[in-house]
């Protein structure tokens, strides 16, 4: 399969792996989004809701393994139509309960079905972009999370102030669809990407040694390291993300429609954490993984501020809370996009994208159900407490795989 080379071909396989993802976003976080409605309504009860999204997140990252699996052996593309297909049935049956009684075993589902997106995606943009390119890919196609989140959190409350909650679940499953179809009809007629096979890239190592290398112990532990580092900014991430509403409705008793449009900002400094992290990846630490360390230091700094004076105003509230999901959002840039590239010379890329993105939802399924009891048992201010504990752990860990990996780079 060979590398693009049309400046023109690489644009719009990134503007298309971009839309994926942003209507993957949007038909997936919608129900963190409006979680605060859907309890408020009594369309299902807090824990119900929030069990919801924990069982989303636990087939949603079991099923990225599954989805690493199969982007090595079949048709990429054919997988992502799959899962849209599948999603957007998911989403248009939540709009037409009468009560959420089903709500679990639907976005159960659900989860399964975005899982289908990721590692295909990253295993088209790395078979397709030379590394440089494939850096900027990562990037740009990234911000899809972003602009989708700010959509949802946008539209979400005008959809609700006019209709009902029902119908952002409606809209988000028609959307899937579309893009479902755009995607098949791009890559079944536009010549430069219907050559997408089943099979992984090896060019680069055939080249040297005619062979990939072995998936040997010292990388196998390194990913197992990793991992830990990514499972904490998963609980960090979605979970602060998907109860940002929630604080914020709590701590200075906002209306729910208003608190959900507050989380609009979060993703706009999510778009700012890309660009900066790569750029200081790519430019001044150029070690990923210490790179992923002084982004956590700062979560960890903002989450700290935010208990000693977050209650004071509700702006300085939502700046330090975006500054930290902020900062998730860069480590995630760097472990679950980057760091999969550096597998390519084991033919492993779709498998450890799998695998990674898998652990980010094992922290996510943690946090989010976790979130809602630790709350109810200790308040805001100790859960707010624990999220500074557990990013200066983050930062730890990453500090201490520093040298691991630049000595895996090399080899």
């Amino acid at each position: 399969m060979s590398k693009l080379a049309s400046k023109k071909d690489i644009n719009f396989l990134t503007l298309l792996c971009a839309a994926v993802y942003f209507v993957s976003y949007v038909s997936r976080i919608n129900l963190g989004a409006v979680l605060v409605e859907v309890v408020n309504s009594g369309f299902a009860d807090k824990k119900i809701a929030a069990l919801a999204l924990t069982v989303c997140s636990v087939t949603y990252g079991a099923g990225q393994l599954i989805s690493g699996y199969l982007g090595d052996k079949f048709k990429p593309q054919n997988i992502i139509f799959i899962g849209f297909f599948i999603t957007a049935t998911m989403n248009i049956f939540v709009g037409t309960l009468s009560q959420g009684a089903l709500l679990v075993g639907i976005w159960a589902v659900n989860g399964f079905a975005q899982a289908l997106m990721w590692p295909p995606l990253v295993k088209i943009l790395s078979a397709r972009l030379d590394d440089e390119a494939y850096k900027k890919a990562c990037v740009k196609v990234s911000w899809g999370s972003s602009f989708g989140t700010i959509a949802v959190y946008l539209l979400a409350p005008v959809i609700i102030k006019f209709f009902t909650v029902r119908t952002v679940f409606i809209i988000s499953g028609a959307l899937a669809v579309v893009m479902a179809f755009i995607w098949k009809c791009v890559f079944e007629r536009y010549k430069p990407f219907s050559s997408v096979e089943k099979t992984e890239v090896k060019e680069k190592v055939t080249k040297t040694t005619g062979d990939a290398p072995k998936f040997n112990a010292f990388a196998i532990t390194l990913l197992l390291s990793i991992m830990l580092a990514i499972v904490l900014q998963g609980a960090l991430r979605d979970g602060v993300t998907n109860w940002t509403p929630s604080y914020i409705s709590d701590m200075f008793n906002l209306d729910s429609s208003v608190s959900i449009l507050t989380g609009v900002i979060l993703p706009i400094f999510s778009v700012i954490s890309f660009t900066v992290t790569s750029f200081i990846n790519r430019k001044l630490i150029k070690n990923e993984i210490l790179c992923s360390a002084a982004v956590f230091s700062v979560g960890a700094v903002s989450a700290l501020l935010l208990v000693l004076i977050g209650n004071k105003s509700v702006i300085v509230s939502l700046l330090l809370l975006a500054l930290l999901v902020g900062c998730m959002h860069g480590v995630n840039l760097i472990l679950v996009c980057m760091i999969p590239a550096h597998f390519a010379k084991y033919g492993k890329v779709s498998f450890v994208s799998g695998f990674i993105n898998s652990s980010t939802y094992v922290g996510a399924a943690i946090s989010t159900y976790g979130i809602a009891v630790f709350t109810d048992a200790f308040g805001w201010v100790k859960t707010i407490g624990l999220w500074s504990v557990i990013a200066f752990a983050g930062a730890l860990t990453c500090l201490m795989l520093g040298k691991k990996w630049s000595k895996f780079k090399v080899v």
